[in-house]
């Protein structure tokens, strides 16, 4: 109670999930692929990291808004090329919804164009799935800050925006 006899309201309901994340140090971690070798392999690698905690997995785009729904990670490594819905409209959903989450695009290929429609629709890293598993811990670390990763660039929304033009 405060003094004014009010219930004191948590603090939580009133800063960022980039904050949360800040503050509680782990973040929650959804990865979205349709290959189970892949996603076998992310989960031990993550698995591996005392701050980064996998919430589940999704094997299409359909189940992955579901499941985004109801867990509400903080970041997900979500692959381009999906059965159903796919990485890019999965992405622009979310970013319809306004949601708050931290989106990497994981894929096979790579070109520029590719990535600019990837963030576009709302990603905040685009990274080639022959990544090393650091290199990808510390994009889903910056991801979860806020920040927007692009190859080995670290940027933040404005350097992202004029990246993009």
């Amino acid at each position: 109670m405060s003094n004014y006899g009010a219930p004191m309201m948590p603090l939580l309901q009133y800063i960022t999930r980039e904050e949360q994340c800040k503050i509680s140090k782990v973040i929650k971690v959804l990865i979205v692929d349709d290959h189970p070798l892949f996603r076998e392999g992310l989960m031990k690698a993550l698995s591996l990291e005392d701050d980064i905690h996998v919430l589940g997995h999704s094997e299409d785009g359909e189940n992955a808004l579901r499941v985004i729904q109801k867990l509400n990670p903080d970041v997900i490594l979500l692959d381009v090329n999906l059965p159903g819905i796919n990485g890019l409209q999965v992405a622009r959903q979310l970013k319809t919804e306004n949601t708050s989450v931290s989106i990497v695009m994981l894929t096979a290929y790579h070109d520029t164009q590719q990535v600019i429609y990837a963030m576009r629709a709302g990603a905040s890293a685009y990274c080639n799935k022959d990544i090393r598993p650091e290199h990808l811990v510390e994009v889903i670390r910056d991801t979860a800050n806020g920040s927007y990763v692009v190859d080995d660039k670290r940027m933040d929304k404005r350097a992202l925006e004029d990246w993009i033009q």
